[in-house]
């Protein structure tokens, strides 16, 4: 399965909407038109019956309010109107118009824009629609990212195959060094900034080693991070599933530095699902070098191929078992599956080593603990006064860490141009 060129989710939907609202002016029926547009970016070769259930039938969208909350819309039209509209004169000249009033207009043939009923009810995405979900898809994606520019984009196949068959990758070069000494800077300074008004989260056998939690609301440049496109990309793969929502979630984003002299901490899994482990990537971790990982500094250490026995490693594996340890240049990522047996190793320096470490989960983990966000939709009076176990049921304050909710608002609007 190749690589998306966009993403056809109802959350990446309403942001490429959002760019496309601007350009509406001369649409007469601006609902009609965005539900045409939309069926055609969600499901590429829309089939419009409502009343049937392939996987490419407009059906879905009746059965919910995904997408009326994604256009913020109303109403969604009845699927033979959807029909006519979308395989109509009048549904190529609003395209034509859209990209006329976006000044990228090219070819004004109608016959450019016409989408064509390629079977019954199931209508091709014409070259001039095609252009204009290119078009706002690649808008979203410059406008992205405004703390963190980057190049790379899309993994290659080797990445896929090493992650399946061994359990992890280590990719060189991820971080250009410009972002690379902004990232490292501002961490420090949260680092720094914890540890002096008591917040910071230390850990080890000397209690020197320094974790930092919840980094995504301390500063912008890691919400940057945790959505590189590198990244999304890599786990709209991995996590693949049909479905219109998004396929994985974010399950930490934490700074980790390992002290000079600091041992190496017990080979364990990142996950708290019982033996035996399902067969299926639960967690994904990528692992930032913000310093160079050497044999002596506390490099991360896996255990090639034990993602696949399923379970957790026991005191004797540690023993037995062959690791690799992930020497790399500040800037690698090292990515491997939450399963596998891995650990930080000791430091044996004279210099603290410092890692971020981005932490995936597969989104149905979400939907099986809870249907609903509770912490959402219950308003915070009701919540105040719900029991203590009333509250542990709707999940409220669980698993805040020390320093996850210090915050300090000079560091958060830090200029990193002045690094």
């Amino acid at each position: 399965m190749k690589t998306q060129s966009y993403r056809r989710t109802y959350l990446h939907l309403s942001d490429v909407v959002l760019n496309l609202n601007n350009h509406l002016k001369s649409i007469s029926n601006k609902e009609l038109f965005l539900t045409a547009f939309s069926s055609f970016f969600l499901l590429e070769k829309p089939f419009f019956d409502h009343t049937a259930h392939e996987h490419n039938s407009v059906q879905t969208f009746y059965a919910n309010h995904y997408l009326l909350e994604s256009l913020k819309i109303n109403s969604i039209p009845p699927s033979n109107i959807l029909l006519n509209y979308c395989k109509s004169n009048n549904f190529a000249n609003d395209l034509i118009e859209v990209l006329r009033s976006e000044g990228n207009l090219k070819n004004d043939s109608i016959s450019h824009f016409i989408c064509k009923e390629i079977s019954p009810g199931t209508l091709l995405p014409s070259p001039g629609l095609q252009e204009i979900i290119n078009l706002f898809v690649n808008k979203v994606s410059k406008e992205s990212g405004k703390f963190l520019k980057t190049n790379l984009k899309d993994p290659s196949e080797e990445v896929f195959a090493k992650l399946k068959s061994e359990g992890f990758y280590v990719l060189e070069n991820f971080l250009e060094e410009e972002n690379l000494i902004k990232i490292k800077k501002i961490t420090s300074m949260i680092a720094e900034n914890e540890a002096k008004n008591g917040n910071g989260y230390f850990y080890g056998e000397k209690g020197n080693n320094q974790r930092i939690y919840n980094l995504v609301c301390k500063h912008p440049i890691f919400a940057d991070l945790i959505c590189h496109p590198y990244m999304i990309n890599l786990l709209d793969r991995v996590y693949y599933r049909p479905t219109l929502h998004e396929k994985f979630t974010m399950n930490s984003m934490t700074g980790h530095i390992v002290a000079p002299g600091e041992k190496a901490l017990p080979l364990h899994i990142d996950s708290v699902v019982p033996d035996p482990i399902p067969n299926s990537m639960i967690r994904f971790i990528a692992v930032l070098a913000l310093d160079d990982f050497t044999a002596d500094n506390g490099a991360t250490e896996v255990i090639p191929k034990s993602h696949k026995l399923l379970r957790r490693p026991k005191r004797d594996d540690a023993m037995s078992a062959k690791g690799y340890k992930a020497v790399c240049k500040a800037g690698s990522l090292v990515m491997f599956d939450g399963s596998i047996w891995h650990h930080s190793t000791a430091n044996n320096s004279k210099n603290p080593r410092m890692g971020l470490m981005l932490s995936y989960a597969a989104s149905y983990f979400l939907e099986v603990a809870g249907e609903e966000e509770h912490l959402t939709v219950i308003p915070k009076k009701i919540l105040k006064s719900f029991s203590p176990k009333m509250k542990q049921m709707v999940g409220y304050q669980r698993a805040i860490k020390k320093g996850a909710l210090d915050s300090n608002e000079e560091i958060y609007n830090l200029d990193l141009n002045k690094f």
